[in-house]
């Protein structure tokens, strides 16, 4: 039995059930620690990881905008996880030093710069062993990713100035970290669905709606092999130019 995969029409449905709980995500970030950023945009090099609430989010806002400007931010975002393997880009959602859906960006952004180094550092080293059983998973196909890639960390941020750091701070984040799942588990088995098929990446989830999930991950592998091989991307350029949106998606 294949795995359930989204829809766009079952994505469709969670947005126009999911408002009470996209309401209830902004008023937990209106209680996080208020910054003063000096937007350098460099926690914008990666598309961190988010709950299926921040992901309806972040779909809601791409909604409102126009039809030629919403394919392209999906193109950018299908482009990200074809070559993530490959190369450092930036995040689909950056447009110059601004985020096109700050109001609504995902709590990894927002805790960006907040979390004490203690705990960033903790985070990190976390983030580097997923990273490296990702790189072990590769290298089992046959791929050898290139270290550069799998090496890069976003630095610990000294350019925002939060009100509150330190132990208490981290706290409270760890605390909103976890009230954010709670919200998203009020949508029911789809959250899991998210997190377990999608591995709680954006990207994925529209590569799989555009493309569908078998030839996402087919075109993937194919990319990353020709990437590495002749550095050529002739064909990621194709694939995006030949994309529109399918009747069915408003997002």
């Amino acid at each position: 039995m294949s795995p359930d995969f989204f829809t766009w029409p079952e994505i469709q449905a969670l947005l126009a059930r999911s408002l009470p709980q996209r309401q209830a995500l902004q008023r937990l970030y209106a209680r996080l620690p208020t910054t003063r950023c000096r937007r350098r945009a460099h926690c914008c090099a990666l598309l961190p990881e988010a709950s299926l609430v921040e992901v309806l989010a972040a779909l809601a806002a791409i909604q409102e905008f126009p039809s030629e400007r919403r394919l392209d931010l999906l193109k950018k975002a299908i482009r990200y996880f074809l070559v993530n393997p490959l190369e450092i880009t930036s995040c689909p959602f950056l447009a110059g030093a601004d985020c096109l859906i700050y109001a609504d960006r995902f709590f990894g952004c927002r805790a960006y710069g907040l979390w004490s180094p203690e705990e960033y550092e903790r985070r990190a080293g976390a983030n580097r062993q997923a990273k490296s059983q990702m790189r072990e998973q590769w290298l089992r196909l046959g791929v050898r990713l290139p270290t550069a890639v799998f090496d890069f960390q976003v630095p610990y941020c000294r350019k925002v100035e939060p009100d509150g750091a330190g132990p208490e701070a981290d706290r409270e984040l760890i605390a909103a970290e976890e009230a954010i799942e709670k919200i998203a588990d009020y949508l029911g088995p789809e959250a899991d669905r998210f997190r377990n098929l999608y591995f709680s990446d954006l990207s994925f989830l529209l590569a799989g709606l555009l493309l569908g999930v078998p030839e996402a991950l087919r075109l993937k592998f194919t990319l990353v092999q020709e990437g590495l091989r002749t550095g050529s991307r002739k064909r990621l350029d194709e694939t995006l130019l030949g994309l529109e949106l399918p009747d069915a998606a408003q997002v």
